[in-house]
């Protein structure tokens, strides 16, 4: 089973609770730092020290492979400071089953290498790494449904549980990335 593949930027003041939250319900998840420099000016939260301590062996930097050598002039292109062995290393750890949540401090996720990571992650992976869209209809084991558009993409990728919306009310709604079909 390939894991998933999520992506956080903490500019955003709902990315906190959102990655407590994760971390609590999905044991698989992991934290992975993609900045350059894991160091936030604003917040001690985000330093990599405190990373460490909140999170163990559930933290991990990898900025100096993943990392945008070219963060510091927004006017050069996104360079992965080591790409091949940084998406190698990704790869492997999303076909052990784990959660990797990219973390890095753009709020823009358009405009952050973090979408870079994940589209590089996404072509070596192809169809094993599930990418469910939101208000994409999809196939439950309790029947069809819509993954919930509220809840942010990120949000159901770092819980590696899909939240869906059926047309009538069901106990269940959160679901397994492998338990879900797409439907055309």
């Amino acid at each position: 089973m390939t894991g998933s593949l999520a992506t956080f930027g903490y500019t955003d003041t709902r990315t906190l609770h959102e990655l407590q939250w994760a971390m609590r319900v999905n044991p698989y998840a992991v934290i992975i730092d993609t900045r350059l420099v894991p160091y936030c000016s604003w917040s001690s939260t985000w330093q990599r020290q405190s990373l460490e301590v909140d999170w163990g062996q559930r933290y991990i930097w990898r900025g100096g492979w993943l990392g945008n050598v070219n963060h510091a002039d927004p006017k050069k292109s996104i360079q992965l400071a080591h790409k091949q062995q940084g998406i190698a290393w990704l790869v492997r750890q999303l076909e052990r089953g784990l959660t990797l949540i990219l973390l890095c401090g753009c709020q823009q996720y358009e405009r952050c290498h973090r979408k870079v990571i994940y589209d590089l992650v996404k072509v070596q992976l192809g169809a094993r790494l599930h990418d469910f869209q939101l208000g994409q209809p999809v196939l439950t084991p309790q029947g069809p449904g819509i993954i919930d558009p509220t809840i942010p993409l990120d949000v159901h990728r770092a819980r590696n549980r899909y939240a869906v919306h059926f047309p009538r009310y069901h106990p269940q709604r959160h679901f397994f990335p492998d338990e879900l079909s797409p439907i055309c």
